[in-house]
């Protein structure tokens, strides 16, 4: 019996072992991209192993239409991660996840210089993206961010809400290292931005953002609008450096959603008197914010000496319009 035993733990392995796709970086984007798309179509466990070059123009049409097209669609269950030093340089919106009703990990990847987004997320049932960098970001447009979950091309409203039902499910944004540092003043480059998920009772959404490093943001490091759930943005480590576009908080959550804001640290460094650590808002009556927590966070504003504050200028804000 127990050499029956070794024998099916043996075999479980070799099962395993064979179920995961490993592919190796080339530098050579007309290889490198079909290759990882090969892959991620083939769904269960991806390794990308070395130096992936992503520098072509981007062929996956995305579902909206304000953004452009993407270099990798990933359209069912799969796990995607990196092996030391897995690197994808350059690339629009190196992954685009459009996968309904199918859950989605992508973690230890390291990204740099991509364009847009490194991680855009328009459908999915479940998601991981854990532990990955991301270098340098190249907004298209005039704006861009490291991660992006959204239904809609723009700020929702109850009169164009987008599809929330598209993402619902346990979300999780952890221990993600974020430099965004690389368009121009005037450009907008956000950290983790989430418009429009979820919806009541039964696609519900619960999100945590925990232990990412985010800097070098021209607007809110964490972006959130619209939640059909729960929100926990909890033990990160924020710093804006001094650029921003017009006024704006580190945190914004907004609208419709259940949020627990907590344990942050948040160094404001934008040189706009009306800037804001921690906003929490509505903007519109039909979408009233009623569960919000903000407590324990750590917010230094650093302003110059003699600068005329404005009636917006706060560490936390809550307000109505």
């Amino acid at each position: 019996m127990k050499v029956l035993g070794v024998i099916t733990t043996m075999l479980a392995l070799a099962l395993s072992v064979a179920a995961q796709t490993v592919v190796v970086g080339t530098g050579n984007p007309d290889v490198d991209v079909p290759a990882v798309q090969a892959a991620v179509d083939g769904g269960g466990e991806v390794l990308l192993r070395g130096h992936f070059s992503f520098d072509r123009p981007p062929t996956i049409p995305t579902a909206l239409d304000g953004l452009p097209p993407a270099m990798v669609l990933v359209s069912r269950t799969v796990s995607i991660s990196g092996g030391p030093e897995a690197t994808i340089e350059a690339g629009t919106c190196p992954f685009y996840i459009e996968a309904p009703g199918a859950s989605v990990t992508i973690k230890n990847l390291r990204f740099i210089h991509p364009t847009s987004d490194a991680i855009l997320v328009y459908a999915v049932a479940g998601l991981t993206i854990a532990s990955c960098k991301i270098e340098g970001l190249m907004p298209a447009g005039g704006s861009g961010s490291g991660i992006a979950l959204l239904t809609i091309d723009a700020i929702p409203t109850p009169t164009q809400p987008g599809h929330p039902e598209n993402i619902s499910g346990r979300l999780v944004i952890a221990n993600n290292d974020m430099d965004l540092a690389g368009g121009t003043p005037s450009d907008i480059a956000l950290g983790i931005v989430i418009f429009s998920v979820g919806v009541s009772p039964d696609r519900e959404v619960d999100i945590y953002i925990s232990g990412n490093h985010i800097r070098n943001v021209t607007e809110p490091a964490v972006n959130m609008r619209r939640v059909g759930g729960r929100a926990h943005v909890e033990n990160n480590v924020l710093s804006t450096g001094p650029i921003s576009v017009g006024a704006g908080e580190v945190i914004r959550v907004a609208n419709i959603g259940s949020f627990v804001i907590a344990h942050n640290s948040i160094h404001c460094e934008w040189l706009n008197p009306g800037s804001v650590g921690v906003g929490v808002l509505s903007q519109v009556p039909e979408w009233p914010m009623e569960h919000a927590v903000v407590i324990d966070n750590e917010v230094i504003m650093s302003l110059p000496d003699g600068t005329e504050f404005t009636p917006f200028s706060a560490g936390i804000d809550i307000r109505g319009f």
